[in-house]
């Protein structure tokens, strides 16, 4: 117990120092910070979850004790998805014939991702209690931060990272905070077997599923993005977005099988990642096709499974 709530400490502070880094404005501190739910997950996920909770507390603290006003955004990009990976992976429960059955990713991905829309929903109504369009309210704010990044940039240039920014911006800020948990948690857990102190076994990342509620929100989102106008209709479009990734994590599932253990394997990996950094946009689009795809057919084919096993 001791050793826990010692490596509980030790955690938390290393996970608020990470992010007080981001305070000093340097590079490395920025790229960090995508590292701070880490050390909270890791130790979450060798000594359960009121080891991330003292963890998380002290991480507080030591974030509190600097800058009161960053709290808030450290508890959203560093505890919340911590203590939600470190709750949901480490349940479980005991089949008839003693195995035990641990929750599947796809449903921490489900929660995740649930997550990701409420902060999303959370943030824009922030927004439109300010009395402005939210649309309008977040061009400004991009426009301020494009011209200062780039006041010699050609004005055709800054006009279209301007509508691009603008019109995805909520979305952006989901999709980063889903992809920051997603991949902390999966570098949580191989960090921790790999040491040999893991809770869970390592679950098997190429069965990935997803909870059909998930297609339903996408389906309407997509929907009420295309049919309605104003606000309703840009935070549909942007929630549409984040509701496609983890579709996006699927369909690199997939990828992944197809070219795990060929003897050429790792040329085709840094082929398929050169394009998809290349082609980014357009690339995720076909990726999360691709999941979804394979959403479907796991779908149907349980389906017909059912059928026959009633039958």
């Amino acid at each position: 117990m001791s050793k826990g709530l010692g490596l509980s400490v030790a955690a938390g502070l290393a996970s608020g120092l990470i992010f007080l880094s981001v305070l000093t404005g340097e590079s490395l501190g920025i790229l960090l910070i995508y590292l701070t739910p880490l050390p909270l997950a890791m130790v979450g996920l060798s000594f359960g979850l009121s080891a991330a909770a003292i963890a998380s507390g002290v991480s507080l603290v030591t974030v509190a004790l600097v800058s009161v006003s960053a709290v808030p955004s450290f508890a959203v990009i560093s505890m919340v998805p911590a203590l939600v990976l470190v709750r949901q992976a480490l349940l479980w429960r005991q089949n008839e014939d003693g195995t035990l059955e641990w929750y599947p990713p796809g449903l921490i991905l489900a929660w995740l991702t649930g997550i990701a829309v409420g902060l999303l929903a959370a943030g824009t109504a922030f927004v439109s209690a300010q009395g402005l369009g939210i649309e309008e309210t977040l061009r400004q704010h991009v426009a301020g931060f494009v011209t200062e990044m780039a006041p010699n940039a050609p004005v055709e240039m800054r006009d279209g990272l301007i509508a691009l920014w603008s019109a995805l911006m909520p979305a952006m800020a989901a999709c980063a905070w889903l992809i920051i948990a997603v991949l902390n948690g999966v570098l949580a857990q191989a960090t921790v077997t790999k040491a040999g102190h893991a809770r869970r076994p390592t679950p098997p990342y190429g069965s990935l599923e997803l909870p059909g509620w998930i297609a339903v929100a996408l389906g309407a989102a997509v929907l009420l993005g295309l049919l309605a106008d104003g606000d309703i209709g840009y935070v549909a479009r942007n929630m549409a977005v984040v509701l496609l990734w983890p579709y996006v994590f699927v369909g690199l599932t997939v990828v992944h099988q197809a070219l795990r253990g060929r003897r050429n394997a790792g040329i085709l990996f840094a082929v398929f990642y050169t394009a998809v950094f290349a082609l980014f946009g357009w690339a995720l689009v076909a990726i999360a096709g691709l999941g979804l795809v394979r959403h479907w057919t796991r779908l149907r084919r349980h389906k017909a499974g059912g059928g026959q096993e009633k039958k």
